[in-house]
């Protein structure tokens, strides 16, 4: 019996890890499967689309937890209301345990700044509610692309925008990350790379460009 008790202490770590790995890839797939629809919506009815991501400076803590720095929608130009967008899928969460990287970090050189240079006001007039919690105040943060399916927002100086899952969560813009690198960084990430001017989306260990070193 305490053999058995002894392998199972030593099995749970392995599980637990192997759990929040998939959690992370599971967020990278949905999120490259979205990213993807935007953009083909987005040459298919000739209207601006937008991946759209949800901060918060405020709501119940069921609502942070769920969709703050760990959500998407997909919006588009309303071509009949000049101005105004409609909604075009459901808020989609990530599994728990994982979100967005919020912080800057420097790959090949270039500090990127994945999430707060993000477009965040798209002139939406007026701003659609939250439909989740009509009480929370949500900050829209959006990857928007144009009628030929390229990224119009953000433009970037690597000529690519990039996104990363980590193991954590987000609270007032600060990362709190579940496991750290020496500097105190997060060390359990996946990341997307986004061509500025073709608007693919490809896990970023799949080009040429290196995975991503969060930078100090």
């Amino acid at each position: 019996m305490g053999i058995i008790l002894i392998a199972l202490a030593a099995l749970v770590p392995a599980v637990t890890s192997l759990s929040k790995s998939g959690g992370r890839r599971a967020a990278l797939n949905g999120l490259l499967g979205g990213i993807e629809q935007a953009r083909a919506e987005a040459i298919k009815s000739s209207q601006a689309t937008y991946v759209v991501f949800p901060a918060f400076t405020g709501g119940t803590q069921s609502t942070l937890d769920r969709y703050n720095y760990r959500s998407y929608a997909i919006f588009k130009d309303d071509a009949a209301i000049p101005g105004n967008v409609k909604q075009l899928t459901d808020w989609k969460s990530f599994p728990t345990g994982v979100a967005l990287r919020a912080a800057a970090y420097t790959i090949n050189g270039v500090s990127v700044d994945p999430f707060l240079s993000y477009l965040q006001d798209p002139g939406w007039s007026p701003a659609p509610p939250f439909t989740p919690d009509l009480a929370a105040t949500a900050v829209f943060r959006c990857i928007k692309f144009n009628s030929n399916g390229e990224v119009a927002a953000p433009i970037t100086a690597a000529n690519a925008v990039y996104l990363g899952v980590f193991e954590g969560f987000v609270s007032n813009g600060s990362e709190v990350a579940t496991t750290k690198d020496g500097s105190g960084n997060p060390s359990a990430v996946e990341y997307i790379t986004m061509s500025q001017f073709t608007g693919r989306a490809v896990p970023a260990d799949a080009v040429s460009n290196p995975t991503p070193t969060p930078g100090p």
